[in-house]
């Protein structure tokens, strides 16, 4: 799992901040992405202390309660689904009491909230929790207002973050979907990989790796034309978990420090070092589970030369671990 840099953004003092502004490079380097809505309410409402109430009192309160009252609120009532789906997953008994009678609840609740045409400005960040939990819930009506919430009118969403944590929601919980949801995801996702938005066509090439199927396929192979290194090598990444070998060239590519300093050169701001550590590791580690062979000499140059110490020392523990290196 990625580490989460997650911003203090209280809800209502602006554009709101996507928790994933600043996470586009880390993502790249992730072959496995889990997000959990618990993250997204730390970046809608800030850190915040969930309250005690049952769940069903809490969703009264996210729906009549006062502004800090709601933020408090739905907090606690995602804290509580999630400890629901820990505890059901472990076969265990959840300590709040949710069963089968609390999905009606809660969509009811979403609902009441109106449509995203409805909405204001300042009124989107619940109801988009309340509907990333119905679709974590496995609830069709939920993954299906996610995948609207991917089309948010830009005046809703001033900053693109909504559209974007909808988008990586949906890919988070892709494995998880029925059949249906699940294509609808991944048709959803393809489409935006022709946004113009450089983020969104990243963060949709990272969550197609939990939506497979044939043209999800098709439409990642098609992303590793992309000018941009970082869309090159998550389309490769997303590919590896698909279990699909066609990004192979990419990631001997991008195991390399070359194409990074050379996009640097045009944009100095971006591939910090330790992002292309972290990317160069990351696709060295995706050849090695797809089965390609690592060249000796390049595997030993690697070990004895490179100026990266954290490359040098993940390729000596790649010779340790393999005799032969082929």
């Amino acid at each position: 799992m990625t580490e989460i840099e997650i911003p203090d953004e209280p809800l209502g003092s602006g554009a709101p901040q996507s928790a994933y502004k600043n996470l586009l490079v880390p993502l790249v380097v992730v072959p496995a992405m889990i997000v959990m809505v618990l993250v997204l309410v730390f970046a809608l409402f800030g850190a915040v202390t969930g309250k005690a109430d049952s769940p069903s009192e809490n969703l009264e309160t996210v729906l009549h309660g006062g502004r800090n009252e709601r933020r408090q609120a739905a907090f606690g009532l995602v804290r509580q689904i999630l400890e629901y789906e820990h505890a059901r997953r472990e076969g265990k008994e959840s300590e709040w009491g949710i069963d089968e009678t609390f999905l009606p609840q809660l969509r009811n609740a979403r609902a009441q909230m109106g449509t995203i045409a409805e909405l204001e400005k300042d009124d989107v960040a619940i109801p988009f929790v309340l509907s990333s939990l119905m679709a974590q819930l496995g609830d069709p009506e939920g993954v299906h207002q996610l995948i609207e919430m991917t089309r948010i009118p830009e005046g809703l969403d001033p900053a693109g973050g909504f559209r974007m944590d909808a988008v990586f929601t949906l890919g988070a919980i892709g494995r998880d979907l029925a059949e249906p949801e699940r294509v609808a995801a991944a048709r959803t996702l393809i489409d935006l990989l022709a946004s113009e938005d450089h983020g969104m066509v990243l963060a949709s090439a990272a969550g197609l790796q939990n939506l497979p199927g044939p043209d999800t396929v098709h439409a990642l192979v098609a992303c590793l034309a992309d000018p941009s290194v970082e869309i090159r090598l998550q389309a490769a990444l997303s590919l590896v978990r698909l279990g699909d070998s066609t990004g192979v060239p990419v990631l001997r590519e991008m195991a390399q420090q070359e194409p990074y300093q050379t996009e640097r050169e045009a944009q100095p701001r971006k591939w910090a070092p330790q992002r292309v550590s972290e990317s160069r590791r990351k696709a060295i580690a995706a050849l090695r589970e797809l089965g390609e062979p690592i060249e000796h000499d390049v595997l030993e140059r690697w070990a004895a030369d490179d100026p990266d110490p954290e490359v040098r020392a993940f390729a000596r523990q790649l010779q340790a671990d393999s005799d032969p290196v082929r």
